[in-house]
């Protein structure tokens, strides 16, 4: 089975400055007939705020003729209110987000694998879907199949074990809650997007994929994570022993930096009066 991974394709009915990077992995996904793609989040651009935006990636996703399972980003549902306090994850986000994208988490099975896609978004936020999520991936991994896992923000950077990463990773508590839950599984892959960077790091039998967006990279804005600033996709070949991996940088895509028109998209929001 061939497995695509696209990531941060950030769709927007408004910004077009990284619409033909996205057309040129369209073209190159297309050209290798996969059985099935999934986008490891930030399908929009400001789908949190603007759900046409969640709208025009699903019409983009539809267009490509594959069947396609998605994961919320931040941009498409909200973040923790530390790091976005105007653009918070809620239920009327998540809502939005199923109604045009499909369900936040879902499992998807095949001979041999179980893929699970998480909403990494709502870990350490106290929100309900939070803790329903986590008895949901207790049942999910209920399987003597290997596990394939996709989510938005990777679980670290450097280190399994290390502190928080803020903006970057998920919180440190929540990390160790998800790695209690797969410990006594064979979990073969954690694939995740976010960081707009080609990055991989095998952990005992788990390798770890961070995957290139299909939109944009950053400049000096982000500090150094390692990886290739590129845009590109993961190709994946699974059987039921196992699976191979390639990152894919299509000619004619782009490495457009977000630095340079970033206070426009992402305006940061005004702040209260003292």
């Amino acid at each position: 089975m061939r497995l695509i991974q696209i990531s941060d394709t950030h769709h927007s009915v408004e910004h077009k400055d990284f619409a033909a990077n996205c057309e040129v992995i369209a073209a190159a996904v297309a050209a290798r007939k996969p059985d099935l793609i999934i986008n490891t989040g930030d399908i929009s651009m400001n789908g949190c705020i603007c759900a046409p935006d969640i709208e025009l990636a699903r019409s983009w996703h539809q267009a490509l003729g594959v069947p396609v399972l998605s994961v919320p980003g931040n941009h498409d549902v909200g973040d923790r209110p530390e790091i976005r306090a105007d653009q918070v994850i809620d239920n009327a986000r998540i809502n939005a987000f199923n109604a045009f994208a499909g369900a936040d988490r879902w499992t998807h099975d095949l001979p041999g694998w179980r893929f699970i896609g998480l909403n990494a978004m709502l870990f350490k936020t106290g929100h309900e879907q939070e803790e329903a999520q986590f008895e949901w991936l207790r049942k999910a991994v209920e399987t003597d199949a290997k596990l394939a896992i996709f989510m938005h923000k990777p679980l670290f950077i450097d280190s399994i074990d290390e502190g928080a990463r803020g903006y970057w990773t998920v919180y440190p508590e929540p990390r160790r809650r998800l790695l209690d839950i797969i410990a006594s599984r064979d979990v073969r892959l954690v694939a995740s997007g976010h960081l707009h960077i080609a990055r991989e790091l095998t952990v005992g039998n788990t390798t770890h994929i961070w995957g290139p967006a299909s939109s944009f990279v950053s400049g000096d804005s982000q500090e150094d994570l390692g990886g290739e600033r590129r845009i590109g996709f993961v190709e994946y070949n699974f059987d039921e022993t196992g699976f191979s991996h390639a990152f894919v940088f299509p000619e004619g895509a782009t490495p457009l930096l977000i630095d340079e028109v970033g206070s426009r998209i992402y305006p940061k929001p005004a702040s209260k009066p003292a």
